[in-house]
């Protein structure tokens, strides 16, 4: 994928929607942004969600880890989605604590109960979403190399 990702979009028109197919990690995200594809899709938020794999700024997350038996914390303390932050939309980092735990979450996948993986992929699908628009924005200003090293960084540091 990698191979034919660097050598296909550059030759296609530049005036045209480039789409790559079924490609879902960040680091591809981000990746196909670099080669210039302007659109994906992609099953992995739900799918992984539905299995207790949720994507985070800094790293995946696998609810069903024992150590996050007994974790009060979100899933990402920084997001605000639903799941982490509640209605209230203030992440954890900023004083929030209406968002489920990683303890909740965590029982909740274990006694198979459906509310985990809706949580989750509400979750997915708003980290997706920021991701993308933090993408645009560096697109728009100039910056997409600046963003891609800090990606790498946050993602490389793990939860």
């Amino acid at each position: 994928m990698l191979r034919i990702t660097a050598h296909t979009p550059h030759r296609l028109p530049a005036h045209k929607p480039r789409y790559l197919m079924g490609v879902g990690t960040p680091e591809d995200l981000v990746y196909g942004v670099q080669q210039g594809v302007d659109m994906f899709d992609c099953v992995m938020p739900t799918r992984n969600a539905r299995n207790g794999h949720y994507f985070t700024r800094f790293g995946d997350l696998k609810i069903r880890n024992a150590r996050h038996k007994t974790d009060a914390r979100p899933i990402d303390e920084t997001c605000t989605c639903y799941a982490c932050a509640g209605s209230s939309g203030v992440p954890y980092a900023q004083g929030g604590r209406d968002g489920f735990s990683r303890a909740y979450l965590h029982h909740l996948d274990r006694c198979g109960e459906m509310l985990g993986p809706m949580l989750g992929t509400v979750h997915n699908l708003h980290y997706y979403l920021q991701l993308m628009a933090e993408v645009r924005g560096a697109l728009d200003a100039g910056q997409l190399s600046t963003f891609t090293a800090q990606f790498a960084t946050d993602r490389a540091r793990g939860v």
